[in-house]
């Protein structure tokens, strides 16, 4: 009970305006677990693609990512607010459509894109938005306490289409008509968000600047490594070992709990220690997880690999808060963060390919021995970060 006081006690304490932002994060997370952990079974399901059809759709998929840079510009004009709402009506239109108003596969894909754009927009809004409610020296604090909440959710989003499919045989239109509702509710909650003058950051419409090329560079890197990562490490599980799919499921919900307390943490240890060392320290972890999977035959070490990975995608908390620090103006900071975005894309759109021709020629130890080199080049240029000065003290 005082465990639970003292919770309810910071709640209530804690800025309005974070509360419902830390409430919206909850709500479009259930919408964005119900769509990503059933989407590959409802385009089999309903449409019966084939593997060739599966491996093309990722293109639509993932172009809403690279042209991220071209749609914040449109969006300049407004506050971080409405770009959170947005999401919300975008992530609302996908799912509506891929429910109820999707008969044929093609149709299908261009509500996909509606879903797939709110998905991607989300990520320059989780940031700069945790930025303006972060105290300061705190940032990277406030950014894994969101992003932790936002994995939480997403585990509820898995934990209700297993619950409805298993016990109560939940169609997919109830599923996502579900999703639909829990991106209203988010709406809602986003559009009570009223940030004074001084925690407002304006946004341009394009920015490029010299000064921040390590953090173009950092973005392209982190492109390449998780794009290898998300296609190959679980197909080698699949393909080569015969994992099955309720295993894979398990090591997803034990990557998002972890995730849910790692990144919160993770996002401390940014504050304390500093974007430098954060960022060596997870291009050395990456190059032991790159030499696990070219040369273990141990499931379970694969098994720990792959979860590990999962949860240092967390860096992108360490390249956010870099990226405050160096801006030259503050109003860069939400449109470079839609460009590192972009240019993240622009790699993981093409990386698979090139990661299959290794696959084929020379087998999948050297699509691994490929992203070592990545990791190695990490670490070179999180060695170019300038030691900032220390930051907060508080845990």
């Amino acid at each position: 009970m005082n465990i639970f006081h003292k919770f309810k006690q910071t709640w209530n304490n804690s800025d309005p305006n974070y509360r419902a932002f830390l409430l919206g994060i909850l709500f479009l997370g259930v919408n964005q677990g119900i769509l990503s952990s059933t989407f590959n079974n409802y385009l089999h399901d309903l449409f019966t693609i084939g593997s060739t059809e599966r491996g093309l759709l990722e293109l639509p998929r993932e172009f809403p990512g690279f042209a991220l840079i071209f749609v914040t510009a449109l969006l300049s004009v407004l506050s971080i607010r409405y770009w959170a709402m947005i999401v919300c009506l975008l992530s609302f239109i996908g799912v509506t459509g891929l429910g109820f108003l999707s008969p044929s596969f093609y149709i299908a894909i261009s509500w996909m894109i509606f879903w797939s754009m709110a998905d991607h927009l989300f990520m320059p809004v989780e940031s700069t938005m945790g930025l303006q409610l972060a105290k300061e020296n705190q940032e990277g604090r406030r950014l894994g306490q969101i992003s932790g909440a936002r994995n939480l959710s997403m585990i509820f989003g898995t934990l209700a289409v297993w619950w409805g499919m298993s016990f109560f045989s939940f169609s997919y239109k109830i599923l996502y008509f579900i999703a639909g509702i829990s991106a209203l509710v988010a709406f809602v909650l986003f559009a009570r968000i009223r940030l004074t003058k001084e925690q407002e950051i304006p946004s341009k419409k394009f920015v490029y600047r010299k000064e921040y090329n390590l953090f173009y560079v950092l973005n392209i890197l982190f492109g390449a490594r998780k794009q290898l990562f998300l296609t190959f490490s679980p197909w080698v599980l699949v393909s080569v070992f015969g994992v099955k799919a309720d295993t894979m499921a398990v090591l997803f919900l034990i990557s998002s709990f972890l995730g849910f307390f790692f990144r919160q943490y993770f996002g401390v240890w940014v504050d304390k220690i500093g974007e430098r060392s954060v960022l060596a320290w997870d291009a050395i972890i990456l190059l032991g997880i790159c030499l696990g999977f070219a040369f273990s035959k141990n499931l379970y070490v694969l098994y720990g690999l792959m979860i590990i990975d999962n949860l240092m995608f967390a860096t992108r908390i360490a390249r956010t808060t870099y990226m405050k620090k160096i801006a030259l103006d503050k109003s860069d900071i939400p449109t470079s963060i839609s460009f590192g975005v972009t240019l993240d894309h622009a790699i993981s759109m093409s990386v698979p390919f090139v990661g299959g021709l290794l696959w084929t020629a020379f087998g999948y130890p050297a699509v691994f021995l490929a992203a070592s080199l990545i990791a190695l080049l990490n670490f070179l240029a999180a060695m170019k970060i300038p030691k900032f000065e220390a930051v907060s003290k508080n845990p």
